[in-house]
């Protein structure tokens, strides 16, 4: 019984792999990918947006992580990159789920990345998972992406969907571009810095998606986010003091459209999201609240 990973060699998949058995990971580039995984991985060469997955014969597929999707981080938002973004979630997904079914290799579970865009700029709403869907493109493009792992529910498929916030690690995601510049001295708030911040750290994001595999009530939506929450103005003290340095130069929207374009918008968005459905399946985190996650991390 074997569990196929999309998106395995990225930065939350480094995290993944050690915790799971019998992997088996798509890659555009399998010999690269290869070099980077431990050792026992097998590999699948799979370009997601050429057609649907072709997996191996003598395989039986119990679970599938669905984490593959181009960086909205990296590179201006023209069209080409929006359409990158889009289809390399959505189009890549419908291909990967096409493939399970004409290979018949139907999972006990899916369990696929998606956002808290999905819920926009939130304001000072309490988000748990039945807010509704907000605006824009980053909304737009979650949806869609959950309506593609949607698909395979019709097999008869547990589809598992994690509404992931800002992901927190040593290796990887917002902090390694991050840390350097606090530790420079050169971090601050974002604007006013009132707006809220939804974070995981990257363990309790791969002990998540570990408990989603291994739990048959976890059905449906789900926010892979911390239970505290805390405002841009908080995360920003509490990054500088975990540095031992001040953070007193605030980025204002202005200067980081010029730089960033579009992107820089969602960077602004206020989403007070809480993982209330993980937290009443039985969900515990290792790391709740944020001084205890940024200690763990820079000490890393």
């Amino acid at each position: 019984m074997s569990i196929l990973v999309t998106g395995g060699t990225g930065f939350v998949g480094n995290h993944l792999l050690p915790m799971l058995d019998d992997v088996i990971v798509t890659s555009r580039n399998a010999a690269r990918a290869k070099q980077k995984l431990p050792a026992g991985v097998e590999v699948v060469q799979w370009d997601p947006m050429a057609g649907p997955v072709e997996l191996p014969a003598d395989k039986r597929i119990s679970a599938v992580v669905n984490l593959m999707g181009d960086s909205i981080a990296e590179g201006r938002w023209n069209a080409a990159k929006k359409k990158r973004i889009r289809d390399s979630r959505v189009l890549g997904t419908q291909n990967l789920i096409r493939g399970l079914i004409d290979s018949e290799q139907k999972p006990d579970v899916f369990v696929s990345a998606s956002a808290v865009g999905f819920y926009g700029d939130a304001g000072e709403a309490v988000v748990t998972e039945s807010h509704p869907a907000g605006k824009g493109f980053l909304t737009d493009v979650s949806r869609q992406w959950e309506e593609a792992a949607d698909e395979i529910a019709d097999s008869g498929v547990r589809v598992v969907k994690l509404r992931i916030g800002i992901v927190l690690g040593p290796d990887g995601g917002a902090l390694e571009k991050m840390i350097p510049l606090f530790k420079l001295g050169l971090g601050g708030k974002l604007g006013s810095g009132n707006q809220w911040f939804p974070w995981i750290h990257v363990t309790d994001l791969a002990r998540m998606i570990q408990w989603a595999i291994s739990t048959p009530s976890a059905n449906g939506a789900f926010n892979a986010t911390a239970p505290a929450p805390v405002r841009n103005a908080e995360f920003t003290q509490q990054l500088a003091k975990s540095v031992n340095r001040w953070a007193v130069l605030p980025a204002p929207k202005f200067g980081l459209k010029l730089a960033l374009g579009e992107f820089a918008n969602s960077l602004f968005f206020s989403q007070n999201v809480v993982p209330e459905k993980a937290l009443a399946e039985g969900f515990e985190f290792q790391f709740s609240e944020l001084p205890a996650a940024l200690t763990d991390i820079v000490n890393s």
